[in-house]
């Protein structure tokens, strides 16, 4: 009956409220986010596997008498060890699920089976997987197979959002065209990171074979809300 000028003066104040909201975390996603994974990958050196690469286009580059050209900022850095196809996601990247959607476009394209890698700066047990795929066996059991390796630090929201978990590393994970988790492991299927260890385990779980486990894989819930 009465205060009717009072209740419209709070609901405008709750819409103005959330405007504000939804101001805030656009500005987030669009400028500080951003910011916050070039700060990461500033701040972190190349892996081996990479490193090795770089290394050997630069010798190639010097034999040819030419320069060799940067990658472009942001863009994911593809090595080919053998038949394997080693995707480095670029920490620059302005949406992971982007990224992955492509590089599952182009390993369908090009005949591959596409895994992710979990792993970290500094993890042992990944540099260990690393340094094994040159090997025969590795080759054997990851022919056609196209792995994108995503640093979980800078991404780990991202991975959750996908129902990715980023513990513990590494982690291996098949995706469908959707992105869906279909199956995973990870480097506890093994003892010590060698080859003849690694491929056993790898060419089965890549090729929906790998029965046997010593951890079932559970799917990871998806989080509610608006991650910030």
């Amino acid at each position: 009956m009465r205060g009717k000028f009072s209740a419209a003066a709070g609901i405008l104040t709750g819409v103005l409220a959330i405007g504000f909201f939804a101001g805030e975390v656009a500005l987030y996603l669009m400028l500080v986010r951003p910011q916050r994974i070039a700060a990461s990958a500033s701040g972190k050196g190349q892996e081996p596997s990479a490193a090795v690469s770089s290394t050997a286009d630069d010798d190639s580059a010097n034999a040819a008498g030419t320069t060799p050209a940067e990658p472009p900022s942001g863009a994911s850095v593809v090595t080919t060890v053998g038949h394997i196809t080693v995707v480095d996601v670029a920490l620059g990247v302005a949406s992971l699920s982007n990224e992955l959607r492509r590089q599952h476009a182009e390993a369908t394209a090009n005949g591959e089976k596409l895994m992710l890698e979990t792993t970290a700066t500094g993890c042992p047990q990944c540099q260990g997987i690393a340094s094994s795929l040159p090997d025969p066996r590795m080759q054997a059991a990851l022919d056609h197979v196209r792995v994108v390796r995503v640093d979980r630090d800078p991404f780990e929201e991202d991975l959750a959002e996908l129902e990715i978990p980023s513990r513990p590393l590494p982690g291996f994970f098949l995706l469908d065209s959707d992105l869906r988790v279909t199956d995973a492991i990870n480097g506890g299927e093994w003892d010590d990171d060698i080859a003849v260890n690694i491929a056993p385990v790898l060419g089965p779980f890549v090729r929906g074979t790998y029965a046997k486990r010593r951890s079932p894989w559970k799917k990871l819930p998806r989080p509610g809300g608006t991650v910030l």
